[in-house]
């Protein structure tokens, strides 16, 4: 209606506008360009930099996108306390940590404690379950390889370079933690190059298979790192990469709270779209993508409530750790830790339904993703 014919009261026509504007805002797609869908609920929300002024809503900054888009603001979704950011580009929707830290700072926020003591990160129970799934995982990538040289990009202890070796693989790794690279030589007889993947010593065209299993998000230069990988694999090779949807249902509920987002660890912050796009870019064609991870999804969203609960962050993750780092949060916070062992048949049921969920929804808060080096 135009104004000049609207009869009603200032304050009538008012509501109407934001009636409409509600209205708008509710049935907006999910586009990169539009950053209202990134609710940011929790405590790292709460403590976002004063330019967002208390409306929970992402600002524009200066930064422009790492991947090669047209010059343009970011998308600033929250700054915590400790003086990061999370970026996201509204024409990729690639997001990032801002500022990167270099490799002396990152350094510290990787103790020997993070890999675990004597080869074991968990509890005896969860121990058991993680090389379980790297039991799965290696039949996996049998079934879509034949064994042959295979490349571990972040390969930490080897666990899953120990089982490839069983199957008929030849296992090379690269890590940058020395104390790491000493658990996969010894647990999987692998050859690891400690240090950068760009000057690792390995010959192109040489592998049958390189996985970022949870490591590309650790890359300053992600994208740099896939351009190496498909300059190692052979034609035919098997690109492996999982990593945290950044685009999920589990992200987008969980907001700050939300496990996998472990900044400053994680430099980038993938979408499915923005990761596909970039293995595609770099001759891959995609050969499956999963939603549905047991190891990984049912946990995030665990952790994810409980920190949206109030519970110290990912206080849960530190309770299951081998019993040496375990008693340090047992014995500052035993309330807590009640408060943990309490609630979890409550909040356990409703992790693995909203995991069944996702998975059906195709927006799985961890995403795995094979694909084939074009010839």
């Amino acid at each position: 209606m135009d104004q000049r014919h609207d009869r009603r009261p200032v304050a009538s026509r008012a509501a109407r506008t934001r009636g409409e504007n509600r209205r708008e805002r509710k049935f907006q797609t999910r586009r990169h360009d539009s950053p209202l869908r990134e609710g940011l609920p929790g405590r790292l929300g709460r403590r976002s930099h004063a330019a967002h002024r208390g409306s929970g809503l992402p600002v524009l900054t200066a930064s422009s996108c790492p991947n090669a888009c047209r010059e343009q603001p970011a998308w600033e979704l929250f700054a915590s306390e400790r003086g990061f950011r999370l970026l996201r580009c509204p024409e990729c929707g690639l997001g990032w940590t801002d500022p990167p830290l270099g490799d002396e700072e990152i350094g510290a926020f990787y103790p020997p404690a993070w890999y675990g003591e004597n080869n074991v990160r968990f509890n005896p129970v969860f121990e058991a379950l993680v090389r379980l799934f790297r039991q799965r995982r290696s039949a996996v990538i049998r079934r879509r390889s034949k064994p042959g040289p295979v490349l571990d990009v972040g390969c930490g202890r080897g666990l899953i370079l120990g089982e490839l070796k069983r199957r008929g693989y030849r296992p090379y790794g690269v890590e940058l933690s020395e104390h790491a690279a000493r658990h996969a030589v010894h647990q999987a007889g692998a050859e690891v190059h400690v240090g950068d993947l760009q000057r690792a010593p390995f010959p192109e065209n040489y592998f049958e298979v390189v996985i970022f299993w949870h490591s590309l998000e650790h890359f300053r230069e992600p994208l740099k790192a896939l351009d190496k990988a498909s300059r190692l694999l052979k034609p035919g090779g098997l690109l492996v990469v999982a990593v945290p949807n950044s685009e999920s249902l589990q992200a987008r509920l969980s907001g700050a709270n939300w496990f996998h987002l472990d900044i400053p660890r994680h430099y980038f912050h993938f979408g499915l779209e923005p990761l596909r796009r970039a293995v595609q870019d770099r001759g891959f064609r995609i050969a499956q993508i999963d939603h549905f991870s047991f190891e990984q999804n049912p946990y995030g969203w665990l952790q994810s409530l409980y920190n949206a609960l109030g519970f110290r962050f990912n206080f849960l993750y530190d309770f299951l750790k081998n019993s040496n780092a375990r008693m340090t949060p047992l014995r500052k916070h035993p309330v807590q830790a009640l408060g943990v062992l309490l609630l979890l048949p409550v909040l356990l049921p409703v992790a693995l339904i909203l995991m069944a969920y996702e998975a059906a929804a195709e927006e799985g808060g961890t995403v795995e993703l094979y694909a084939i080096k074009k010839a």
